[in-house]
């Protein structure tokens, strides 16, 4: 994934150490806006240079303790505009139980790379309908498969470092809280605006999305900085096919889910 220096996303020093997201890129696209920060400057504060010190020393202990299986990922952490502020210059909160419910434990949820999609529509939208997640780099370790509504706080043994609800096909990866502020790092805010009006398109009978249709094209766009073009390619496809009308909007979520992602991560 390429990297935008500062300079080139337009974010001043002020900006930067304040954690604010004035100083973003904004491309305004022709159904949305879209914005990204650069918030790994790992010197620009204190706590961000701490945070960025520590996330590699875990990398290091990670890799001694498990080799080749210290599973660096890519994941999206969906929140409120002004959490994800705090997040950016203090670190993640850990002192309550998380927003969506704690439903696999008590940790940080992070939403893996194939399910995107799934946390920017579960971001809440700020005052101008901007919806905000933060790339982060995620050090798994070893993971273990917790059923809902467990009420786990801590790896159930030495053989595990943090959880998944599912090996097979996770959609959800814990990070237990004590370990959150050294396993998880900050990459990038994206900021976006995903346009609810309807496209003509009747939605899907049942027990389906019940918001009118959402246009994805500024989504997609959005992904094809972070995917791999193999993946890319299958859901440009998937969604040409839901504008020709061979596909319902249910049935392009559903295969959407399903499409694979195989893109190495650079960090740090």
């Amino acid at each position: 994934m390429e990297k935008k220096s500062n300079e080139g996303n337009g974010l001043s020093k002020s900006d930067d150490a304040a954690g604010g997201f004035g100083g973003q890129r904004n491309v305004q696209g022709q159904r949305g806006e879209r914005r990204i920060h650069h918030c790994a400057a790992q010197h620009s504060t204190p706590t961000r240079r701490s945070c960025w010190e520590a996330f590699h020393d875990q990398l290091k202990a990670t890799q001694q303790k498990r080799g080749e299986h210290q599973n660096d990922k890519a994941a999206f952490y969906e929140a409120p505009k002004e959490k994800v502020i705090r997040t950016i210059t203090d670190g993640f909160d850990v002192s309550g139980a998380p927003e969506d419910g704690g439903h696999f434990g008590l940790g940080l949820y992070l939403t893996p790379e194939p399910f995107a999609i799934n946390s920017v529509m579960s971001a809440t939208a700020d005052e101008r309908g901007l919806r905000h997640v933060l790339l982060c780099r995620v050090i798994l370790g070893a993971v273990e498969e917790v059923v809902r509504g467990s009420r786990q706080s801590q790896p159930s043994s030495h053989s595990f470092d943090s959880a998944v609800d599912n090996q097979n096909t996770p959609t959800r990866y814990i990070v237990w809280y004590p370990d959150a502020q050294t396993r998880v790092l900050p990459l990038y805010v994206l900021s976006i605006k995903v346009d609810f009006r309807t496209r003509g398109l009747s939605k899907e009978p049942g027990s389906g999305p019940t918001s009118p249709w959402t246009c994805i094209k500024d989504l997609i766009s959005m992904l094809s900085r972070i995917l791999p073009r193999s993946s890319m390619c299958q859901i440009r496809k998937l969604h040409n096919e839901l504008m020709e009308r061979k596909t319902t909007r249910l049935q392009l979520v559903r295969r959407i889910r399903r499409v694979p992602t195989s893109a190495g991560f650079a960090g740090g």
